[in-house]
């Protein structure tokens, strides 16, 4: 799909321009890219660190997950360069300057690029802590390049905690399991709303299932929770966050459960796979703002997923769009109220 299509990600942004003026010239070797997307004039000898598996496809730069390499690049690069994403968090921003920091040579230098609108000034003050001194160099449509070498004043074990940060997630919604989270990931300190919402209409709604299916599973709540309801259940979880993945994968075996709950780092339900289903159960907390085109791919999948008697429910907070192409895929879609969510039911047999 291409990196435009990665939510945050905006390869003709001002601030990409800014990263991209402040190394022009600099050997692509010595540079890393820290979730940043590719920068232009940063040739394919760079080294880029990528949080969703779409950010592989056509990527210029060599790509390694965030969660591929146990300790991150080995420090030696010349340029480190961080274009924050603010819908993911100041954690996870605080993440990526540490990230970056960390990977740096004695004397290299770190950019950051970011809005004065979307928290720069507060950025600028944590850069300043963990960096020690920093230059704001070059203003830009509303953002700020920022410098800041790897100095004497370097702060490495504040570098190395903001880059360990973890969280725990117990709900009594989820009765016996323990979750593991981590910044960068949706939902990352507590069990969203709607998940919650969608666990309890599973609980009264769905009987036993032999085979469920995840799409979009987070760090894994829906699947374990159905692996922990349905002992003799398969189940599969799929997402496009690498760390959500590596969190699921993590929180499975956790619980012992690492035998029953496979989980796939996929764009969706993966086509080359075609023995994954049927499925005789979808839990499903698609994504809030997605595109009608991202939620119409999610009905295709779940339309060749589900069993002929099988059940998809969907938690969402606005029934509209998700209805109309659920009911474009020839799928019959029966409405559950709540307070603050819908849940919908979708049978195609």
């Amino acid at each position: 799909m291409g990196t435009a299509r990665v939510d945050g990600l905006n390869p003709d942004d001002p601030g990409i321009s800014c990263l991209a003026r402040a190394v022009a010239g600099r050997p692509a070797r010595g540079i890393l890219l820290v979730c940043c997307g590719d920068v232009p004039g940063v040739g394919p000898e760079a080294t880029r660190l990528v949080l969703d598996v779409r950010e592989h496809e056509g990527a210029v730069a060599r790509t390694v997950g965030v969660d591929e390499e146990a300790r991150g690049p080995e420090p030696g690069f010349d340029d480190a360069l961080v274009w924050p994403r603010p819908h993911l968090g100041k954690d996870f921003s605080m993440w990526c300057l540490a990230r970056g920091a960390l990977a740096l040579r004695p004397g290299g230098t770190l950019w950051c690029a970011a809005r004065k609108a979307k928290g720069a000034e507060s950025l600028v003050d944590e850069l300043r802590t963990l960096m020690g001194e920093v230059e704001v160099v070059a203003r830009d449509k509303g953002y700020r390049l920022v410098r800041a070498r790897r100095g004497d004043a370097f702060d490495e074990a504040r570098a190395r905690a903001a880059v360990a940060v973890r969280y725990t997630i117990e709900d009594p919604a989820l009765p016996g399991l323990v979750l593991a989270s981590a910044p960068g990931v949706f939902s990352r300190r507590e069990l969203d709303g709607g998940t919650r919402q969608l666990l309890e209409h599973a609980a009264t709604r769905a009987s036993v299932a032999t085979r469920v299916l995840d799409l979009g599973c987070g760090v894994g709540p829906l699947a374990l929770w159905a692996a922990m309801r349905w002992p003799e259940a398969q189940v599969v979880a799929v997402d496009s966050n690498l760390r959500a993945v590596a969190l699921a994968r993590e929180n499975a075996a956790r619980h012992g459960l690492q035998d029953r709950v496979q989980v796939l780092a996929s764009d969706g339900l993966p086509r080359e796979s075609p023995g994954l289903g049927p499925f005789s159960l979808a839990l499903v907390n698609p994504p809030t703002h997605a595109e009608p085109e991202v939620l119409g791919r999610l009905s295709d999948d779940l339309r060749r997923a589900i069993a002929l008697d099988g059940v998809a429910m969907l938690v969402v907070s606005r029934p509209g769009r998700m209805t109309e192409q659920l009911v474009r895929t020839e799928a019959r879609v029966e409405a559950f109220e709540y307070p603050r969510f819908t849940v919908l039911e979708a049978r195609w047999g």
